[in-house]
């Protein structure tokens, strides 16, 4: 070095001839290193242009993972997720999970193959939670990464079916909605996993022919950009959701299904292989896409089948969709929650056959187990039929609560049920006692107690006897209903017809199902002994 600055000092022409010639040497292997070292960098600098700039490309997921999904937990462990789609190459799939805070639920694993035309994998026990990231890439021999896909909000946890008609849609005013929770996700009706809001049941937007309302394209797109004035589409399961989260701590998965005006005819079984033709093939569809596990099924319908014909059949038709869902998604003992249906302010219906699908109703939650009811003829309305947006919430309420205690070991029954009715005396007068079983605490109502009504014969119209209705202090489990005297073969109801004002609840705000006709038990009458010597009849006792 110190040579090469001395040299540099002087002029080539004062040098000798041999030193010029080293010089020019080294000045040619010097200029060759340089253009070895520059290729190099070169190189170096377009591999990792083309490592940076040329990612792995997407591997395609047809089936079985997409952000914000909910998978359904199994019983006693996590979720199984199987994945599957078309394949570039062949090689090996690999999967990673972790959560928001980076925590690893799944360090990097083979879960499946590619055999170059098409690949799976099994991701086994995810635990419950989320939201997780799901990583999955598809690697050579050498782990060398050829295609990979990334899912963001991913959940384990509980998945529920929405199905029937109007009120489970919800058609409740979008006023004070409730609000969407980080843990509850839905699966659009445009089959598109995303965080549950209202409206949950955007038919305008339905994959399903079944489900498409309107049904003309050009109608749907127009409501499809008329949504945000949509003042309708309150509805019951997003409550239900957000409840169950806040109790379980499991989140929510939501698969909406239901269909306004819809009869339970349209719910048959026997129309599943036309698949989203019909309603059942259509609810059938969404929880195969869903992953075909569900905990359970929210069921709100029955205003369509009090009719004539239909009401008669219901029960059998009701027993036989649960009987048949069941079968369809594996599960014997898939629970099934329904609705009571409620009131309907109309002088077009006729109020003997909306009492008589109450009784069916009452009827059908005893017919098959895992199948349970709550009420909803004390909730007010947002118009002549449809559940206003704060009963919904309550029957949101309710439904968790049968759930929970069906399925997590909650402490609240379905609520107040009938068991006897009978005539008692008392200082004040004569009153129907009419005791209920499944009471939460005791029975109460706001101010006064309204709904029961008493009739001459099981088909005989009500008898303006009923003066006054309470809750017996000394049995807060029973009502007296208070009469002036006693009808000819008298009959007992609460909540009859089309609008009546019921108000009977328990400490935990769970309602009295309508009811009725129901006989009323009548104590034989006192003995009575006949003097003879007048010719008149005097109860022992008296005179």
């Amino acid at each position: 070095m110190y040579r090469g600055k001395a040299i540099r000092k002087r002029s080539v022409k004062q040098l000798p001839w041999e030193e010029v010639a080293v010089i020019k040497k080294r000045s040619i292997f010097e200029s060759a290193g340089s253009f070895f070292l520059f290729c190099s960098v070169v190189v170096t600098g377009v591999a990792l242009c083309m490592r940076f700039s040329f990612a792995a490309p997407p591997l395609t997921v047809e089936k079985g993972l997409s952000s914000h999904q909910v998978f359904q937990a199994r019983d006693g462990g996590g979720a199984l997720i199987e994945v599957s789609g078309p394949a570039p190459e062949r090689g090996t799939i690999q999967a990673h999970i972790t959560e928001e805070t980076g925590h690893e639920i799944l360090p990097w694993a083979n879960v499946g193959t590619s055999d170059g035309k098409a690949w799976k994998a099994t991701v086994v026990s995810v635990p419950v939670g989320g939201p997780y990231t799901v990583e999955l890439r598809l690697v050579d021999a050498r782990e060398n990464e050829i295609a990979s896909a990334v899912f963001e909000q991913v959940f384990v946890g509980d998945l529920w079916v929405l199905a029937g008609q109007s009120n489970m849609q919800g058609v409740g005013n979008r006023e004070d909605c409730e609000t969407p929770h980080p843990k509850v996700q839905m699966l659009g009706l445009d089959d598109v996993w995303r965080t549950a809001e209202e409206p949950l049941h955007y038919l305008a937007e339905a994959v399903d022919p079944a489900l498409q309302v309107p049904k003309d394209a050009q109608e749907r797109e127009r409501a499809r950009a008329d949504k945000p004035k949509w003042k309708k589409g309150a509805g019951l399961g997003l409550t239900f959701a957000k409840e169950m989260v806040e109790r379980t701590g499991r989140p929510v998965g939501l698969i909406p299904c239901a269909l306004g005006g819809s009869s339970i005819v349209q719910w048959d079984p026997k129309d599943r292989d036309k698949g989203g033709e019909s309603l059942y093939g259509a609810m059938v569809r969404r929880i195969r896409l869903a992953g075909g596990k569900v905990r359970g099924v929210l069921w709100y319908q029955g205003e369509s089948d009090a009719h004539p014909e239909r009401l008669r059949t219901y029960r059998d038709a009701f027993r036989t969709l649960v009987t048949a869902l069941r079968s369809d998604v594996g599960d014997p003992n898939l629970p099934v929650f329904f609705v009571q249906i409620s009131r309907f302010v109309t002088d077009n219906a006729d109020p003997v056959l909306w009492s008589g699908m109450r009784m069916e109703q009452l009827h059908a939650e005893v017919d098959l187990p895992n199948v349970d009811m709550v009420a909803a003829i004390d909730l007010p309305l947002d118009d002549l039929i449809h559940i206003g947006t704060p009963g919904l919430k309550v029957l949101g309420y309710r439904l968790a609560n049968v759930a929970q205690r069906h399925l997590y070991g909650g402490n609240v029954t379905h609520g107040p049920r009938f068991e006897t009715a009978v005539v008692e005396k008392g200082p004040y007068g004569q009153y129907i006692r009419v005791v209920f079983r499944d009471v939460n605490g005791a029975l109460k109502a706001s101010g006064r107690l309204h709904g029961f009504s008493v009739s001459s014969g099981a088909e005989g119209a009500d008898v303006p006897v009923v003066y006054r209705q309470d809750v017996d202090p000394a049995n807060p489990t029973h009502v007296r209903v208070w009469i002036t005297k006693l009808p000819e073969d008298p009959h007992l109801w609460y909540g009859r017809g089309l609008d009546p004002y019921c108000n009977l609840v328990d400490e935990a705000n769970m309602a009295a199902p309508a009811f009725g006709p129901l006989p009323v038990s009548v104590p034989p009458a006192e003995p009575v002994e006949v003097r003879k010597e007048l010719g008149v009849g005097f109860a022992r006792g008296e005179g």
